[in-house]
């Protein structure tokens, strides 16, 4: 049986993740320095209670909209007000988790063959999501000055290729930066000119870290050229089982109505997101200072950590971020940042990621979760010194 080349992807996994599944096989004990899953890291928001409204009768109801129901894109409309942004309910498409958004988005935007630009370093499961779509993703790089940075004048190139569309993911992942005000111009101005969409993933703008100077800002709202927006509940409120997300359209009145009817046929083909956690949603919405704050002061207890064991040994560098979820590092006697990773978890039990997971350039590279907890956070950072001073 031939199946399509859109699938063609490794079957196997690499050397690191292989060595993982050995591991945990055989009941060995791992320090895993790269959790990212909320509900498995002992966090006290996630209590019983959450489940009280999916066992409303109103539940057993089903109405179906393209939009999703009007008292969760009501919610989401309040979730921008507080952040001084005026979203109507129907600029807002709920879907079942961000992948699912940016599907809709890029089989919106592309027809089989043509590209967006996405940034490098960065998250790679946009390769795949671009992959299933049948879309080229062409990769912007971002630049590491006092922070990471668009490389302008590569941007600028890029856009002879024609793209239908920049994905920016706002701060970006794992890198930690968040867009300037110079760079959304920019964007704004190269999509106005060659009919090109902005899509901004912020599912980690509400996490930006203490002492951070570049101001977040969300382009939920933003008029300047067509701009989705997407963001949903499996950061901001640390429940990503609950699969619920949303796209905001926003941009010039004319190309908006027309991405909004064409957007209101793809979801309507799926209707995926299940009618109980769109009805809880507002409820849950109220839990969302409790979720950030305890979130954020489990990266900052962390990033302290981090910052001490960086200036105690000089095992490594923390190379700049401003908000989300991971640090990235750079040991100061690994060169090889796969082999480092491979030797470390074999020989310590200390699971992390090599830079070179997110194309990241720069040799001996490592990016780690604030989200772990903090006594095995600590716990992982000192083998991981030592092994990085003796060089394994």
């Amino acid at each position: 049986m031939k199946f399509s080349r859109r699938t063609e992807w490794p079957e196997t996994g690499n050397a690191l993740t292989r060595l993982l599944g050995e591991k945990l096989g055989r009941g060995e004990p791992v320090i895993d320095l790269t959790e990212t899953n909320p509900t498995r890291c002992g966090f006290d928001f996630l209590d019983p209670e959450i489940l009280g409204p999916l066992g409303r009768p109103e539940n057993l109801r089903y109405e179906p909209d393209p939009h999703g129901l009007a008292e969760a894109r009501l919610a989401v409309s309040g979730y921008y007000r507080s952040k001084g942004i005026a979203v109507a309910p129907e600029q807002v498409f709920l879907t079942a988790g961000t992948s699912e958004a940016y599907s809709f988005i890029l089989r919106l935007l592309c027809d089989a063959g043509e590209g967006v630009l996405a940034p490098t370093p960065g998250y790679p499961l946009l390769d795949y999501l671009a992959a299933w779509s049948d879309v080229e993703l062409l990769k912007y790089p971002l630049r590491r000055e006092e922070s990471w940075r668009m490389e302008m004048g590569e941007l600028d190139r890029l856009f002879a290729k024609r793209p239908k569309g920049v994905l920016l993911v706002n701060p970006n992942n794992p890198t930690g930066n968040f867009l300037r005000e110079e760079e959304i111009a920019r964007v704004s101005r190269l999509c106005l000119d060659h009919g090109a969409a902005m899509v901004s993933d912020e599912v980690f703008i509400d996490f930006k870290w203490r002492g951070a100077r570049t101001a977040e800002r969300s382009l939920a709202g933003h008029d300047a050229a067509l701009t989705f927006t997407l963001n949903g509940i499996s950061k901001m409120l640390g429940l990503p089982q609950m699969k619920l997300s949303w796209i905001v359209v926003s941009g010039p009145p004319a190309v908006r109505a027309s991405a909004i009817r064409r957007l209101e046929v793809i979801a309507d083909t799926f209707l995926s997101v299940s009618t109980p956690s769109q009805r809880a949603f507002p409820e849950w919405m109220a839990r969302r200072e409790a979720a950030r704050r305890e979130i954020l002061e489990r990266v900052e207890q962390n990033l302290g950590t981090l910052r001490r064991a960086a200036s105690a040994g000089g095992a490594f560098k923390i190379l700049p971020a401003e908000g989300g979820w991971h640090a990235v590092i750079r040991m100061t006697s690994a060169p090889d940042d796969e082999k480092f990773a491979l030797r470390l978890l074999r020989e310590r039990h200390v699971f992390i990621h090599p830079g070179y997971f997110y194309d990241i350039e720069e040799p001996g590279t490592a990016v780690l979760s604030f989200l772990t907890k903090p006594a095995v956070f600590e716990e992982g950072l000192v083998s991981l010194s030592v092994a990085a001073l003796s060089g394994l």
